[in-house]
């Protein structure tokens, strides 16, 4: 298929593919290649040009290539509407072409395909229906990535790890944070430990920092002894206080958390264990929005954004006298509720590609990847303790397996070995445990794929014939059969 191109309004600053900032370039632009089926998918093509680059159009990979010959393009945008050759694309892509950044568009029910592609290469994934926003959101990033690798210097503040928003209830999460990135108004991050509440937060710093980059300053207010933690956030201050109009203004020093994020972020953890003294210097800062320098003697704006992340029972924090009730309410002027990962389960295999990735990075190993059956599993797993403890397996099983696509055997394996003996009876033999764990995974998934055998089955990565045997082998609830199977 011939390729076809349409033409916006190019923006400055976007990395190219030579490693230079993209703006000055004539041929900076997106490539989008389409989806194999060759249905209508202009939406999408109009939606990456909104993000303010020329979009060239390949019909097929065949014709991405022959372009990227031709001419320079600062990312390639992979339609992945059919699963069928769609990874075998960008694994060709990538060989071609390996600094050329590649992401793909994917139907967020089609997780598993997700993370298959991030393993495949791709560095970031679009949910269809995607906003341009999310675009440029990823254009933002390559810009911040190319500016660090052309300085050699770190940015600043850690970046942490992206956001994965694949479900509907981290979309709603995302929307939040577009939302508050348009105010300077406190913000409470709510939800479980472990859920992501500080990536949520790094995500609504960087949204709100697109200009230019600023401080993201974390303070855990729990980890610190009453007098330290006040010296953290306020510096070293002296009890002398002035006299006119900035007698009652609290005082701040160069040294202290508050004065080093002003520009930027404060981001506050754990905050009902800060002291009632803490407290209500923070009432009065974040109230009056300005402070004494110590060092200046001088009246400064406290301009900057507060974020703080919270249990989801907060409500009874401040019931209990544990936290104020005007300082919640001042931080509490945005709220943004971060779904459990067990209620967001579109987002696990992306979530567990990369953290896969990051292991290998960070212990000098070849890449691993997991098997799709693999990743059923983990998807129905309950994760009770969230993504910190997917990152803790992910972890043991990539340090663990011995081959580069880690199978459902290795996650049986580990979980009978490190995880399952706390959730059984300690009379039960390794082999009754292994089948206990393997009923459960089996009805988590039937469950998943609403009975449909076929689907889950090919979840499962096994035979629909192998999966009534072991239905029937485990004793698993017939009820959860769906009747069309």
């Amino acid at each position: 298929m011939a390729a076809s191109s349409t033409t916006i309004s190019p923006a400055a600053g976007v990395p190219g593919t030579n490693g230079r900032l993209g703006g000055d370039e004539p041929g900076a632009a997106v490539l989008y290649v389409a989806a194999a089926s060759g249905q209508d998918r202009r939406v999408v093509r109009d939606r990456i040009g909104r993000a303010g680059l020329p979009v060239a159009t390949a019909g097929d990979v065949t014709a991405a290539l022959q372009m990227l010959s031709e001419r320079s393009f600062t990312l390639v945008v992979v339609d992945l509407a059919q699963e069928r050759g769609a990874l075998a694309s960008i694994r060709l892509l990538r060989a071609r072409y390996p600094h050329v950044p590649v992401v793909g568009v994917i139907d967020p029910a089609n997780a598993l395909l997700a993370g298959d592609a991030i393993h495949a290469g791709l560095i970031d994934v679009l949910p269809s229906p995607f906003d341009d926003r999310d675009v440029s959101t990823v254009l933002a990033n390559l810009q911040d990535r190319a500016a660090a690798d052309a300085s050699g210097e770190p940015e600043i503040g850690d970046t942490g790890p992206a956001l994965v928003a694949h479900s509907a209830g981290m979309q709603a999460v995302k929307d939040q944070i577009r939302t508050a990135a348009a105010g300077r108004a406190g913000v409470l991050v709510m939800g479980e430990p472990g859920s992501g509440r500080e990536v949520v937060a790094r995500a609504l710093h960087a949204a709100a920092s697109e200009s230019a980059p600023r401080p993201f300053i974390v303070v855990d207010c729990a980890t610190n002894a009453p007098a330290e933690l006040e010296r953290r956030l306020f510096g070293a201050t002296t009890d002398r206080r002035p006299d006119g109009r900035a007698a009652g203004t609290e005082r701040i020093s160069e040294t202290g958390a508050i004065a080093q994020s002003r520009g930027g972020t404060l981001f506050l953890t754990h905050l009902p264990e800060a002291s009632a003294r803490v407290q209500a210097r923070l009432a009065r800062l974040f109230r009056d929005r300005e402070a004494l320098l110590t060092e200046t003697q001088e009246l400064i704006d406290l301009d900057l954004r507060v974020i703080a992340s919270v249990d989801s029972d907060v409500d009874q924090s401040v019931e209990d006298g544990r936290l104020r009730r005007d300082l919640f309410e001042r931080l509490g002027q945005v709220r943004i509720d971060v779904p459990p990962l067990r209620k967001r389960r579109e987002d696990i295999p992306v979530l567990a590609a990369r953290m896969a990735q990051d292991v290998c990075g960070r212990f000098d190993l070849a890449r691993k990847s997991f098997s799709r059956s693999a990743l059923a599993v983990l998807t129905a797993l309950p994760w009770k303790y969230n993504a910190s403890e997917l990152r803790d397996l992910v972890e043991a099983l990539v340090r663990a397996a011995r081959q580069p696509v880690i199978q459902l055997e290795d996650l049986l394996a580990h979980a009978s070995l490190d995880g399952l003996t706390t959730r059984v009876d300690s009379g039960l033999t390794l082999r009754d445990a292994k089948a206990k764990f393997e009923r459960e995974c089996i009805s988590a998934v039937l469950l998943q794929h609403h009975g449909r055998v076929g689907d889950a089955a090919k979840a499962l990565g096994i035979q629909r014939t192998n999966l009534y045997r072991k239905v029937r082998q485990l004793k698993v609830a017939r009820s959860l059969l769906s009747a069309r199977r």
